[in-house]
Formats: C-alpha cells, structure tokens, sequence
C-alpha cells in the first residue's frame, strides 16, 4: 500500500499548548522532528488525513511505527 502524507498530528506540550501538522508521511520520523524541535511534547494524537478519523494516540517515549 503506498503511503503519501496519510496522517494529520495533532501534539500536545507540557505547557498546555497544542500544535497541529495536516501533511504527515512517516511517524517515526516526525517524533525525530518532535524530538529535536519540540522536546517538550508529551503526546500525539493521529488522524487519517483525508478522512479526519482518530487512529490513536503516542506518549513521548514509546514505540512509533512508520506506518499504521
């Protein structure tokens, strides 16, 4: 199955703030991302972009596949 930018992350920081990301290919690789400019997030929610469905949600610190 291919995969181009399925996901929508919407993240959460320790400060209460959140930020949202519409276009998002590969997870592992954004918590990379979220590790180097976002330190402070404590977690993710993940949406199917095109259909705006919840899939599930990441704590920093465990386990992101690539794809869901």
């Amino acid at each position: 199955m291919e995969h181009d930018r399925d996901y929508s992350v919407t993240i959460f920081l320790s400060t209460g703030e959140a930020k949202k990301w519409k276009y998002v290919h590969k997870l592992d690789g954004f918590v990379k991302f979220l590790n180097e400019k976002h330190p402070k997030w404590k977690y993710m929610n993940v949406y199917d972009r095109r259909k705006g469905q919840y899939i599930k949600r990441f704590y920093k610190g465990n386990p992101v596949p690539a794809f869901l």
